[in-house]
Order: structure tokens, then C-alpha cells, then sequence
């Protein structure tokens, strides 16, 4: 399998799982500022479309630190979209002035989730490269 297909496949896979989970999460109907998240999640789908190659060719050169530089990857994306939401002011109005520790929060837990996503996407292209090897 080509590694564009596979990651192709993380992409949908990488959208779609984000949108179920933040849908589940919103209003019923979502409200229309919804679409923001939507175009994010779809942005960030297309950065793992342009990473995957680059993670399978660390894998296949057996790229010393791979593992560190996929991990450093998600901590930098999981920021930057904490930055991009952050600058967003058209937020809830009944959110009060927020303290210095309810950004550290934010970038915490942000930071976190960039961190498994990529891991898990990292595993998951490794998995079908592995399974192709078999083949």
C-alpha cells in the first residue's frame, strides 16, 4: 500500500472520529459557530494527510528519535490549535475574564491530545505497514 493511501485513510479516519466526538459533545442542533470546529478539524485532517508520509519514512529508515520528533509533532499541533481558538474572541459571553491557570489548562490539555493523536496515528500507519510486510 502506498503511503499516500494509508495516509489518506488516517485522514478520513482522523476526521470523521473528531467530528463524532465534538458533535456528541455540542448543542442539538450544533450552533452555526459549529462550522469553525468543523473547517479546524478539516485542517488538521489535511496535516495528517501531509505527516503520515514523513512518519512512514522515519519508520521505514528507522530514523533515530522517530518516536520523540512524532511526540514533539503532536505537542506543537495540539498548541497551535489551542492558539487558534484562543485568539477566536467570539466565544460564549457568559465566560468570565479567565485567569493565567485556565490557559495553562487549555494548552495542557491540548498539548495532551496532540500528543495521542499523533501517537495514535503514528501506530495506526505502523499497524498497516507491518500488515502489508506479511502480506
Amino acid at each position: 500500500m502506498h503511503p499516500r493511501k494509508i495516509a489518506a485513510g488516517n485522514a478520513v479516519l482522523f476526521f470523521f472520529f473528531w467530528l463524532l466526538i465534538l458533535l456528541a459533545g455540542a448543542d442539538f442542533p450544533p450552533p452555526i459557530g459549529f462550522l469553525w470546529v468543523i473547517l479546524a478539524i478539516a485542517g488538521c485532517a489535511v496535516v495528517v494527510y501531509w505527516r503520515i508520509p514523513t512518519y512512514i519514512d522515519w519508520y521505514l529508515t528507522q530514523r533515530p528519535g522517530r518516536r520523540a520528533h512524532v511526540i514533539l509533532d503532536g505537542l506543537i499541533a495540539g498548541f497551535v490549535i489551542a492558539v487558534v481558538f484562543i485568539l477566536n474572541r467570539k466565544g460564549e459571553p457568559s465566560v468570565p475574564n479567565r485567569r493565567l491557570a485556565d490557559y495553562a489548562l487549555w494548552f495542557a490539555i491540548l498539548g495532551l491530545m496532540g500528543v495521542l493523536n499523533a501517537a495514535t496515528l503514528y501506530l495506526i500507519s505502523m499497524f498497516f505497514l507491518r500488515k502489508l510486510e506479511h502480506d
